[in-house]
């Protein structure tokens, strides 16, 4: 599959899924290297939070909130900035796009009665 139909691809799913909640940052797809990993989970209020990436290398994120009857809060390191450590909320389902600087780690808000189910897709960026 050519880059350019795997990034209209990825556009499409979000669109398709989420309409009414799509959010990023300024993202360049032709900084993509490779697609390392993707995966679904349900993350619990009061639970630590969930990391997805730690390792030091720069990312980006595709991140879907697809069901929550809490907010989402994010932790991640900017790739701009020298690497800041950031914070993000999701309050509610939708797609947001993260480019990552070697963290990211997302958590439930609130009590165990509270939960966000949610997918995500990781691509390696260029150095």
């Amino acid at each position: 599959m050519r880059r350019r139909d795997f990034i209209k691809s990825i556009a499409s799913a979000g669109a398709c899924l989420l309409p009414a909640k799509v959010r990023a940052q300024s993202i360049d797809f032709s900084q993509i290297e490779a697609f390392e990993s993707m995966g679904t989970g349900t993350q619990r209020g009061g639970q630590a939070a969930k990391t997805i990436i730690e390792d030091g290398d720069r990312h980006m994120v595709v991140i879907t909130v697809v069901e929550a009857n809490t907010e989402t809060k994010v932790y991640w390191r900017s790739v701009e900035a020298g690497g800041a450590e950031r914070t993000s909320i999701i309050p509610g389902p939708g797609l947001q796009v993260f480019q990552a600087a070697g963290e990211f780690r997302l958590e439930a808000l609130g009590d165990d009665t509270r939960s966000v189910k949610y997918g995500y897709m990781l691509f390696r960026l260029k150095k």
